[in-house]
């Protein structure tokens, strides 16, 4: 979830959850009143002005009921929190009773002794007989002609203060309540939205350290560059200058050093072929699409048509398949590439004359593997976590440029990553290198 999305959705939450704890506290506080009333608590008019702005409050209710078919839902609720036999509230159509709640008596025996408030825009009177407050108005719409009555005996006794005293506790709980809901809104979005800001700065540290390594790699792989093609440079040079000044005098020893040369000039250009492709590696991986290919069988074939040229460099390949259908995405040539670095790598340090190469293809329901077991020396455990960087050589044996480049493991560990897998490198007893390829399984095609 992105932080875009995540402010839309915080902005959603603080506009939306006050007005809906508003509209639960005010129905808690309207729930409470009925409670109250039904125990004969009811509300009770004093003032002039308690009246009039009851009775515009009756009036909007009662309209908006009728015209909304809420008279059982909306109207009567509200009208029970007075008591009916201190007020009567009638509404006529036309001359015909449509709504009436309370003792008409009341109502009855009212007459105007003072008025209150006269609003001629809504044809309303407000005024007092004797005790009671009554409100009088007329509305026409066209299909209605409407006569609203309400009349409310004073209260001069009873049981308000009760009430008021209840419904002004119920109003602090509320507030606090709301008070305290806001600021639990306000940490949770502050919260939802740091929890995608610290992933973020996490993304970035990670990323950051990965560039900080990638660069050190790149210096490495530029020292290592220097070294190792000044190697051969230098031995060009130097049998050139012995030939040029006559130190090979004989045909022999003149073949002999452009033997050499042109043998570091192999070596050299072998280093820069495997420089270039652990390069264009980074970059390039849309150039080398992947295909669906069965482990198994692509070994078999692998070892049936190299198992003579690494037999005459003295190293002896075998496979054993152990699973079939064993399907993997990967690209041909690069595949060829990994498993003919491996087996370069057995050939160059075997311990003797013939030396050995077995490669297994297992599987479980995740992973395909391709492990290369071989026979050599092994290498330090203290070596094996930098066995893969570039240029990197474990002892004296490997540490002759004329060897190798230095390179094989690190194209093999870049391979595995353009295909989604990974290298695993261990000791084999009592001595042999094992390197496992893991690669995600595919599905059968259908």
């Amino acid at each position: 979830m992105n932080l875009q999305i995540r402010i839309w959705i915080s902005n959603v939450v603080l506009f939306v959850v006050p007005i809906l704890i508003a509209i639960i506290l005010f129905l808690l506080y309207f729930t409470g009143l009925r409670i109250l009333a039904n125990a004969g608590y009811y509300l009770r008019i004093e003032q002039e002005q308690q009246f009039k702005s009851v009775s515009r409050i009756t009036e909007t209710i009662t309209f908006y009921g009728l015209e909304n078919n809420l008279i059982d839902s909306l109207v009567k609720p509200s009208y029970s929190l007075l008591d009916p036999k201190e007020v009567y509230v009638e509404v006529l159509d036309q001359g015909n009773m449509v709504y009436s709640y309370g003792n008409p008596q009341i109502y009855s025996a009212s007459a105007i002794v003072g008025l209150i408030d006269v609003n001629p825009e809504l044809q309303g009177i407000v005024y007092q007989s004797n005790n009671t407050f009554v409100y009088e108005m007329r509305k026409y719409d066209g299909r209605h002609a409407y006569v609203y009555h309400i009349a409310i005996k004073r209260a001069t006794h009873g049981s308000d203060s009760l009430m008021e005293s209840v419904s002004f506790y119920i109003i602090i709980v509320s507030i606090l309540l709301f008070i305290v809901t806001f600021f639990a809104i306000n940490r949770f979005v502050t919260r939802f939205i740091m929890i995608h800001v610290k992933n973020m700065t996490k993304s970035l540290e990670l990323a950051n350290r990965q560039i900080e390594m990638e660069q050190e790699q790149q210096k490495e792989l530029l020292a290592g560059i220097s070294h190792d093609i000044r190697t051969p440079l230098t031995a060009i040079k130097a049998y050139a200058e012995g030939v040029r000044d006559g130190i090979a005098p004989t045909e022999e020893q003149q073949k002999r050093y452009m033997g050499i040369i042109l043998k570091r000039a192999n070596d050299l250009d072998s280093m820069l072929e495997e420089l270039f492709l652990i390069t264009t590696l980074n970059y390039k991986k849309e150039s080398r699409p992947s295909e669906r290919i069965e482990l198994g069988q692509y070994v078999r074939d692998f070892v049936e048509d190299h198992i003579a040229p690494y037999q005459s460099r003295g190293l002896e390949i075998k496979a054993r398949i152990a699973t079939e259908a064993a399907f993997i995405n990967a690209n041909p040539q690069l595949l060829q590439r990994v498993l003919q670095n491996v087996l370069n790598n057995s050939a160059k340090y075997k311990m003797a004359d013939l030396g050995h190469c077995i490669i297994d293809v297992t599987s479980d329901d995740d992973f395909v593997y391709c492990v290369i077991s071989d026979d050599g020396p092994g290498v330090p455990p203290e070596s094996l976590e930098r066995l893969m960087r570039p240029f990197y050589r474990v002892d004296s044996s490997r540490t002759n440029p004329q060897e190798g480049s230095g390179l094989g493991l690190s194209i093999i560990r870049r391979i595995m990553e353009i295909f989604e897998g990974r290298v695993v490198i261990e000791n084999v007893r009592p001595h042999g290198l094992r390197i496992i390829l893991e690669f995600p399984k595919q599905g059968e095609e259908s």
